[in-house]
């Protein structure tokens, strides 16, 4: 069955999200916030169509999703150490979903921002301002 139009975008948007999110950030940047939104607003109209795709596929858009959501949750607070903390709560998404994706990308976002976050504790326990080289 072809993928809709709604479902094409939605993949679009979680390809780029995830970019965004393995990327270094400006703290006061505001788009992947809103397109975390979006995302979600996608996700219920993709849910309510008449032809929406196998559940199993809704899942896994759910999982990215809430993967991204709890990722921007756990940016937000103040020590690195709860950040480290919250980013181990989180859950990165499954096995990889399509014979082209290798390495889900979520997986890839989680291990950067566990790298950043552990990088973030160093720096404070050593009272450096700077953590020496950022992971990959």
């Amino acid at each position: 069955m072809a993928a809709s139009r709604l479902e094409l975008n939605l993949v679009r948007l979680l390809c780029r999200c995830e970019a965004m999110a393995a990327e270094k950030r400006d703290p006061d940047e505001w788009r992947l916030e809103k397109y975390v939104g979006a995302l979600e607003d996608m996700l219920q109209a993709l849910k309510a169509q008449a032809s929406k795709p196998a559940s199993e596929v809704i899942n896994e858009y759910s999982r990215k999703v809430d993967f991204l959501k709890g990722m921007l949750q756990a940016e937000k607070l103040t020590s690195s150490s709860e950040k480290a903390l919250a980013n181990q709560f989180l859950a990165p998404g499954r096995v990889p979903t399509t014979a082209r994706e290798r390495v889900p990308a979520t997986k890839t976002v989680h291990l950067q921002s566990r790298a950043r976050y552990t990088n973030e504790m160093r720096s404070e326990l050593l009272g450096t301002d700077s953590a020496g080289g950022e992971s990959p």
